[in-house]
Order: C-alpha cells, then sequence, then structure tokens
C-alpha cells in the first residue's frame, strides 16, 4: 500500500536559526519592510527569521540552535514558508489560493471539465477546475520520524465575473448571497483575495450594493463583490448568459464526469504527477534552501507502508450465553438464531398504527404483509418481521388519509394520544424530501409521534410499490431496533476492568452561514454503549448557551453513568475505563468536562481516553495491486486501487487510519474514491494543566482502533458494516434529527429522555 504523502529528507539533524523577542509591533514591521526577500513567523515568544535570498546586513538577532524533531513546529514553519517562497519562485504565473492548507488551481484548459462548452468570452472567467491542496505532516510510522507533504486534488468552482460586470450586463442580482473579496496587504499577486460571506443583495443605488447581513444593511461596491461560488448561483447566471438549456448541458457534464473525477487509479496517476512537477526538475530533487543552511529534498515517489495491525472482523453473538454465533453474517446468524433478547425481550406482539393514501392502499397492504410475514421464494427475506425477531404477532392497525397533507396525518395521529402503539408505519411521497425544514410534512409528522413516545418508520410511495426482500430486510431490522430490541451484540472484551463505550456528539445553532453569524448556542448527545455493542441509553443535552454546554454536560454524563453504575452491579473500588467517541471537539470544552467527571465519581478508579473519529482529513490509501472488483452482472470495475477493508496504518503513537469501505463495500464505481477514517486518541491541547491526569489516560491505539472497527458493524440500519462506528453513527443520526425539528411549533426535544432512551428511533 502507499500513502498520499511524500517524505522531505534532511542532511542534518541541529540547524541554526535567527530569532528576535516576539512583539506584534515588531513582527509587522519586520514583514513590511523585508517580506520580498525573508519570512517571519511566531511561535512562542520570539520571532523567527528564515532568510530566502535577502542581504542580511540590516537584521540583526540572536542565531540559536534548534534540532529537526525536537522542535518540530519551528521546522515546520521553515518548511512551509520555503516551499512557498520556492513555488513562487519556480511557477511565478501561478498565484495560491491559500498559503496553508497550500492551494492552487491547475492552470490547463484539459483541467477545466467545462472549458469546451463554454462560449469563448465565458472560458476562463468561470471554470470547473482542478484544485490541488498540499499539507505538511509530521509522521513516526514504524518508529521513524519524518516530515512529509501531503497532496490531494479536489475540483472547485471559478467565477471571477464581479458583481460590477453581472449588474452592467442587465443581471438580476437582487437576493443573491455574496462575497466580499478582500485583497491582502502587500499580497496583491502573491496570494488570492481572502473572500468573505457576507449576505444577500436588497439594493443596488449607482455602483454600490445593499446588502443583508448579521450585522444589519452595509453597502459596498460592486467590483469588490462576488457571488457565491455555488451549483444553483452558476447555474442561474449561466442560465442567463447562454440559455437554460446550455446551462443544464453544462451541468449535466459535469455529472457525468463524475465517475472520472472520483476514480482512484487515475487521482493516484495525477497525484504522482503533480509530485514529480512539485519536487523534481529535469529528473532531479529541488533543493528547497535558504541562506542560513536550511535545506531539504522531497521524495517524488510516496511512502510505502504496509498493516499496522491485523483487524478482525468481529463474531457475532445471538444469545446471552454466547452458544449461538456467526462469524461472516449477521443476517445468516439472525434468520438461523433469532435476535440476541430474544428471551427477554418484552413487546412479543407490537400494536403498529400504519397510515397511508387510500390510493395507495393496495401497495400499502402488500407492502405490510410481505414485511410482517416474508417473502416465501426470497433468499434473505423468507421469515418476515415476525418469524425471524421471534414475535408472537405483529398488530396492524392501517388508517387512510385522503391526501399527502399534514393536516390528514396529524388528524389520525392524534386519535392516539392515550392509546398509544408501539410503533408508526407511515406512507409518505418522496417529494417530502425536497420540501424546507420547517414545512416538512416528514419532520412535523416525526416531532409529533416522537413527543408521544412513538418511534416512527417511514416509507416512501415509490419504495413501497417496487419493495423488495433487501428493502424488506432492512426496514424490519430497523423496526426492531426502534422497539427496543437488540439484534446481535459482539464479544466482550475479555478484562478486569468495567467498560463503557459513549458518544458525544454536538451541533452548534447558528442564524445562518453568513459572516458574523452567532454561534452562541449549543446541543450535546450523548450515547451509552456497553463493550459488547448493547445500546444502553442516548441523551440529550439541551440546547443551551456556549457558556453553559459544560455545565449541562457534565450533570447529563454524571447521571448517566450512575444509572448504569447500579444497573450493571458496580462495586466501590472497581477500575472503569470510559471511551469516548467524538467527531468534532469544542477545543478543550469535552476534555473539561471528562476531566472533571473522573474527579466528581470517586468511588471508582476511573480510567479514559477520548477519541476522535473523523472522514475530514487529507491522507488516503492507495493500493496498486487492486486491479478492481466486477459490478454484480456487469463487467464494470469498481475499486481500483482502493485497499481492503481493514487496511491501516499507525501514523503515530495516537493516530491510525483504517479502510472502512473497500472496493466490496462500494456500491458502484461512480463512488470510486473511498477515504479511511483517521482516529485520533486526543490530549489537552494549548496550555491545558493535565499533569493530575496523565495516570488517568488509556492510551491502547491498537485496543481502541479494533474496538472502533468492531462497532461499524453495529449500526442496525442494514446488515452492512459501516463507515463510522455506531456510537459516532448514532449520535450523527440524533443531532441532525433534533436540528431539523427545532424549530417545529410545539416541539421538544426533552420528551427523548423518558421513554425513548433506550430506543433506536432516530434510525
Amino acid at each position: 500500500m502507499q500513502l498520499n504523502y511524500f517524505p522531505i529528507k534532511f542532511e542534518f539533524e541541529e540547524y541554526q536559526i535567527k530569532t528576535e523577542p516576539y512583539s506584534e509591533e515588531r513582527l509587522k514591521e519586520l514583514r513590511a519592510l523585508y517580506n520580498a526577500t525573508h519570512s517571519f513567523f511566531r511561535n512562542g515568544d520570539y520571532i523567527y527569521i528564515s532568510n530566502k535570498e535577502g542581504e542580511d546586513t540590516s537584521l540583526t538577532g540572536e542565531i540559536i540552535p534548534k534540532r529537526t524533531f525536537d522542535d518540530s513546529q519551528v521546522t515546520a514553519s521553515l518548511i512551509k514558508h520555503l516551499f512557498f517562497r520556492t513555488f513562487k519562485e519556480r511557477f511565478p504565473n501561478y498565484i495560491p489560493v491559500d498559503f496553508y492548507p497550500f492551494r492552487f488551481f491547475s492552470a490547463q484548459a484539459k483541467d477545466d471539465i467545462i472549458y469546451n462548452a463554454l462560449p469563448e468570452n465565458l472560458r476562463k472567467r468561470i471554470a470547473y477546475k482542478k484544485l490541488i491542496e498540499v499539507q505538511l505532516r509530521l509522521t513516526e510510522i514504524n518508529g521513524i520520524k519524518q516530515f512529509g507533504f501531503l497532496i490531494n486534488i479536489k475540483r472547485n468552482w471559478i467565477f471571477n465575473k464581479s458583481c460590477l460586470e453581472l449588474h452592467s450586463e442587465g443581471y438580476n442580482l437582487i437576493g443573491v448571497d455574496v462575497l466580499y473579496a478582500e485583497i491582502l496587504p502587500g499580497l496583491t499577486e502573491v496570494l488570492a483575495p481572502n473572500e468573505e460571506l457576507l449576505g444577500v443583495i436588497a439594493e443596488i443605488v449607482d455602483d454600490k450594493a445593499r446588502i443583508e447581513t448579521n450585522e444589519g444593511i452595509k453597502e459596498y461596491p460592486l467590483n469588490q463583490l462576488f457571488i457565491k461560488k455555488s451549483k444553483y448561483n452558476i447555474g442561474n447566471y449561466l442560465s442567463f448568459a447562454i440559455s437554460q438549456q446550455k446551462s443544464d448541458e453544462i451541468m449535466n457534464l459535469i455529472e457525468s464526469k463524475r465517475s472520472d473525477i472520483y476514480n482512484t487509479k487515475a487521482l493516484y496517476d495525477e497525484i504522482l504527477k503533480i509530485s514529480n512537477h512539485l519536487f523534481c526538475e529535469n529528473a532531479a530533487p529541488i533543493l528547497f534552501h535558504n541562506k542560513d543552511g536550511f535545506c531539504f529534498t522531497v521524495d517524488s515517489q510516496p511512502l510505502s507502508v504496509s498493516n499496522s495491525i491485523e483487524l478482525k472482523t468481529p463474531t457475532f453473538i445471538f444469545d446471552p450465553a454466547a452458544t449461538k454465533t456467526n462469524s461472516s453474517n449477521p443476517d445468516l446468524g439472525l434468520s438461523n438464531y433469532g435476535p440476541y433478547d430474544s428471551s427477554i425481550f418484552d413487546i412479543k406482539s407490537p400494536n403498529v398504527l400504519c397510515i397511508c393514501n387510500r390510493n395507495n392502499r393496495g401497495n400499502f397492504t402488500k407492502f405490510l404483509s410481505n414485511l410482517k410475514d416474508g417473502i416465501p421464494q426470497s433468499r434473505y427475506f423468507q421469515k418476515g418481521l415476525q418469524k425471524k425477531y421471534d414475535l408472537q404477532d405483529v398488530i396492524l392497525n392501517i388508517r387512510e388519509i385522503q391526501a399527502y397533507s399534514i393536516d390528514e396525518y396529524l388528524n389520525v395521529i392524534s386519535g392516539y394520544d392515550e392509546n398509544k402503539p408501539h410503533l408508526a408505519i407511515i406512507e409518505i411521497p418522496a417529494s417530502f424530501k425536497r420540501q424546507a425544514d420547517l414545512a416538512n410534512p416528514y419532520y412535523r409528522i416525526k416531532a409529533k409521534l416522537l413527543s408521544l413516545e412513538i418511534p416512527v418508520q417511514f416509507v416512501t410511495s415509490e419504495i413501497i410499490g417496487n419493495h423488495n426482500e433487501y428493502i424488506l430486510n432492512s426496514v424490519a431490522l430497523q423496526i426492531y431496533a426502534k422497539l427496543g430490541g437488540t439484534p446481535w451484540v459482539l464479544p466482550s472484551q475479555r478484562s478486569v476492568d468495567k467498560e463503557i463505550i459513549i458518544g458525544i456528539g454536538h451541533s452548534w445553532l447558528r442564524k445562518n452561514q453568513y459572516a458574523g453569524a452567532e454561534q452562541n448556542r449549543v446541543v450535546g448527545i450523548t450515547t451509552f454503549m456497553s463493550s459488547d455493542g448493547q445500546y444502553l441509553l442516548g441523551d440529550k443535552v439541551k440546547d443551551v448557551p456556549f457558556e453553559g454546554y459544560f455545565e449541562e454536560l457534565l450533570k447529563s454524563l454524571k447521571q448517566s453513568i450512575i444509572r448504569l453504575s447500579t444497573e450493571q452491579g458496580w462495586s466501590d473500588g472497581d477500575t472503569v475505563r470510559l471511551i469516548f467517541h467524538i467527531f468534532k471537539p469544542i477545543k478543550n470544552t469535552e476534555f473539561d468536562v471528562i476531566s472533571q467527571l473522573v474527579r466528581d465519581i470517586t468511588q471508582y478508579k476511573i480510567k479514559f481516553a477520548f477519541v476522535t473519529i473523523s472522514t475530514v482529513h487529507p491522507t488516503m490509501l492507495f493500493d496498486i495491486n487492486q486491479s478492481g472488483i466486477a459490478k454484480y452482472g456487469s463487467n464494470i470495475m469498481k475499486g481500483q486501487y482502493i485497499p481492503n477493508r481493514g487496511s491501516n496504518v499507525f501514523l503515530d503513537e495516537k493516530t491510525c487510519i483504517v479502510q472502512m469501505f473497500g472496493a466490496n463495500e462500494l456500491k458502484t464505481a461512480k463512488q470510486g474514491i473511498s477515504k479511511p477514517v483517521l482516529i485520533n486518541i486526543r490530549t489537552p491541547q494549548g496550555n491545558y494543566n493535565s499533569s493530575d491526569l496523565n495516570d488517568l489516560l488509556f492510551y491502547d491505539l491498537g485496543y481502541i482502533t479494533q474496538q472502533i472497527f468492531s462497532f461499524t458493524y453495529l449500526s442496525w440500519r442494514s446488515f452492512l458494516p459501516g463507515e463510522e462506528p455506531a456510537t459516532m453513527k448514532y449520535s450523527n443520526l440524533i443531532s441532525k434529527l433534533l436540528g431539523k425539528m427545532r424549530n417545529i411549533p410545539n416541539w421538544d426535544a426533552d420528551n427523548l429522555n423518558y421513554g425513548l432512551k433506550r430506543k433506536k428511533w432516530f434510525l
């Protein structure tokens, strides 16, 4: 396997660099006087000076020694500045979009998908181009410390016609969201302008626009404004400039190229070409250097790696005694043995409210019959919901509506305020998905039912009319989980320590995406699972001001852990391991909460790990020996150069990447690229005083990586493994749904903290 990572080579372990004591005024002064030839950057209490090509006679300062890897932050800054300046020397006609991550657009017409589809006067003014991104990383793979550059390729819109030009052409700008382009002092022709999304144009007077911003109405010159580079905005302008038909053709052209754009083999080849272009000249490595003797070269070949550990597919368990197991397929195990909690599941004859449009009753009742009793000739769903999940009966109470209107649905549901069903199955048209959140019947119906503590399974009219065994199999799985059932569990980790895995999610509640939008309220989500994957409970932290989030999250975690400790029979003095999974931390806030939690719960010896799990990162894995897999019933190959599921590399002692979707897991060739998941055991950032916590932290990266990999088999949305572990999947699903429903009249999310706490209502 190979990473998109190109190692940097040094010929020294120590170097010297000139410094001055830091002050903001002095840093600005130095940059104003010497920016053309020198780089200046701050680290701690010092300004560090790198002389690329200037005379040093006028610059004084103390020359101090630094070690390449021990002083990694200073070394990293030197590398970035030298790379940037060398790039500008070698390619003076390129204007980078950003200094870091270093980004620039390809200048070749072939890298603009829509170049030949545009009329001559719009070429190069509007484009859908290849954007190259270069990021620096320090790794310690197989015990070897090294710096290297990660190279990625994206596709972005270019639209460099100002609002003044558009206005002069007669294009209507009222109601269009716009960017303000600011050229930073001293960076003309060095960096692209800094863009800030301001708001919506309300009025144009002469050559100025009055804009509705988050700080009120503000006025800007039209020549400094550009429309937001979104598919919608650019499509609208193209419809105006060259016709609706031509605009649609261009957008369809981009869509038709998707499988080419996201082809992993093509991406790998392009990255190699770019690395050779950036790091070599005439087949020899470029020497990046300054006048002070700091220099390096970059390998033009990506780093080759192998699996750091062998990740194993978990065994699936279908009874508390762990005698009924399947080591490869949870669906087969469920068909053979029934669900894990069959002997204790207390809703053996669920009463289900079923709502359909009267014009679709025939299809709906057929769907319900097949769901309940199965399809005899099918491979995966012969038994149906009732027998497969070991239920005594499924009581279907069918109610009709005359039209797909919110009032019709709510009239039926309101009749069940007292006599509550265990679940609702509701037919909706697919068109609901295209409606705005606030008025969308989907969210209003869900909010009403959840307020009554009734989980709901929506099924679109189109699926009801064309359902098959695969759809029914997934729907039945979701229904059982929503009723509170546990279809299967994983083997418990053998340990004398008690263990709970806790997913923490949060969502900012912000007015809009424009500059200055307040992000002063936050909602927190926590989900608790045992080490064998049983869903213990979910808890919602109230929508609170940011300053109150710490207190609310701490209170929620303490109450939940105290409840679980009683249920699971913990004894005073037990060692308890808490593994926290979090998608995106709020600086040190969650770490503060967890640290305080450990201090407050004194009756147990608590150790904890704080783990972030992300798909948004620049590291990729390639397997050039993977020739691809033929799609079923076709000769179209999918998954070329994508490593197998479970391929992994430890980037350092706290960081690992894991390929969750290999060639086998991709649905179609159009999915193309599948990025690995980045797992990071976090430690407090900045000047955080954590000396008293060191003995409490759990650092076993191999253990945590295997656990996260195993938990991707537990989403119960389908039988296929997912990309995220269930802890994060659940928190993210809950967070997304709460964000959609929070403005619905009379909706109170606190209802979720009662009867639905242990049910997977969000699947």
